[in-house]
């Protein structure tokens, strides 16, 4: 049975607070684009909570919807703003939430009382109904993993016109249960590692075939007999869990990002946020959200604000230029052609995870610039030349804005392949 979590909502937790930034910093500029667009939205929220805490924080809905009220301050189309429809679905507290939901979104919100895993496929399928043509967005923040069918996530995007996702994985619940479906003894400190999380539930999966359904497959096995013969520790085990379950996201996800979140260096991660999409500028967006997130969670909560000499990736590894730099030639070594920066940098994070805010990558004194001084990399600038002095364009943009577009490409040239 899940543990109960009547104190939740009482305050608002440092965990908590992390979530809810990552989901609130993306929301705005998807907001935004999608209403350019003109198609219709549909967000859902699929363990929404109360709303609000106890203490006055905004949980993931108003969270949400705050964000909506900023893109639609900001819109300024020719045309009106496309139909928006928001769906919250909770099982414990949904009278609190219609009551904590601003009036003026209640037109556009709908609260469904009852389990997301019973609720979310009849709501999709008659949203689908209504109009496939929809962007779909959906945030899942469940207490365990139990609730997650990744079948159901890969259909999405051959359902709607869009879908981008945002799910709080808890990496070791699953690995947990894992180990009880192969009778392994689950050998991690669990007080250690489950100390203050409200999220966690404690339920348990009986056999091998319900653990496929979440993780999306068989892989697991081996890596839980492994760790059964000791091959492998309970940390690599849950990176290379996590690892494995984003590598099923895409099949039918281009990009899926992820980010452990721990409150002590080196500890294991409380769970990790995994985020996929299919489009460029979202994969850029988010890692950018990650990057600053992870400035958030690893200066702030991990060294209670003691800054580093050096920039750590939210696995509290150290990444120098030289590795930069590598990864870039690495990566660009696989285009014969001409990329745009927004796909080059989408593939970057794609293939190496967050390791930088993209202002290291491509900006001044980047990983880029350093390529293209060196003779690496063409830069190719729409316009090549600025306007006012018609001097040669020297800006990094990835996101084509003002009819601004950046390009890169591997000089063909001996000795400049790794």
């Amino acid at each position: 049975m899940p543990k109960k979590n009547d104190d939740f909502f009482k305050q608002k937790k440092v965990w908590s607070e992390i979530k809810d930034e990552l989901l609130g910093c993306y929301l705005t500029p998807y907001f935004n684009k999608i209403f350019y667009t003109r198609n219709s939205i549909l967000y859902l929220d699929g363990f929404a909570g109360k709303g609000k805490f106890d203490d006055g924080k905004n949980g993931s809905p108003l969270t949400a919807l705050d964000c909506l009220n900023t893109s639609i301050s900001q819109f300024r189309g020719n045309h009106s703003l496309p139909t928006i429809n928001i769906i919250f679905i909770e099982l414990n507290h949904a009278n609190d939430l219609t009551a904590n939901l601003p009036t003026e979104h209640q037109k556009r919100c709908r609260v469904i009382s009852g389990k997301f895993e019973e609720q979310v496929i009849p709501v999709l399928q008659k949203a689908a109904e209504s109009n496939n043509k929809q962007n779909v967005f959906i945030y899942i923040d469940p207490y365990g993993v139990k609730a997650l069918d990744i079948a159901l996530f890969n259909a999405l995007p051959t359902i709607f016109e869009t879908a981008e996702l945002l799910i709080n994985f808890n990496s070791f619940g699953l690995f947990r249960m894992a180990c009880a479906a192969r009778k392994v003894d689950f050998r991690e400190e669990k007080d250690g590692i489950l100390t203050d999380l409200d999220e966690y539930d404690t339920s348990v999966v009986d056999t091998a075939e319900e653990v496929n359904v979440i993780a999306g497959g068989e892989y697991w096995q081996d890596i839980v007999d492994r760790y059964n013969k000791n091959e492998i520790n309970g940390y690599v085990a849950e990176k290379e869990l996590s690892h494995q379950y984003k590598m099923r996201l895409r099949d039918k996800y281009n990009y899926v990002l992820d980010m452990p979140i721990r409150l002590k260096a080196g500890h294991h991660p409380k769970y990790r946020m995994i985020y996929a999409t299919n489009h460029p500028d979202g994969c850029v967006l988010m890692a950018e959200n990650i990057a600053k997130r992870t400035d958030d969670l690893v200066i702030g909560i991990q060294k209670g604000g003691q800054m580093s000499l050096f920039p750590e990736t939210a696995e509290n590894e150290f990444v120098s230029q030289d590795v930069l730099d590598a990864n870039a030639k690495t990566l660009l070594n696989n285009y014969s052609e001409y990329i745009k920066l927004k796909n080059f940098l989408a593939d970057f994070y794609n293939e190496f995870g967050v390791l930088c805010p993209p202002s290291a990558l491509a900006g001044k004194d980047s990983a880029l610039s350093r390529l293209e001084k060196s003779g690496w990399i063409d830069v190719k600038r729409t316009p090549p030349t600025t306007e006012k002095t018609g001097k040669a364009s020297s800006f990094w943009g990835w996101q084509e804005r003002d009819g601004k577009l950046v390009e890169i490409k591997r000089i063909c040239s001996q000795g400049n392949k790794l």
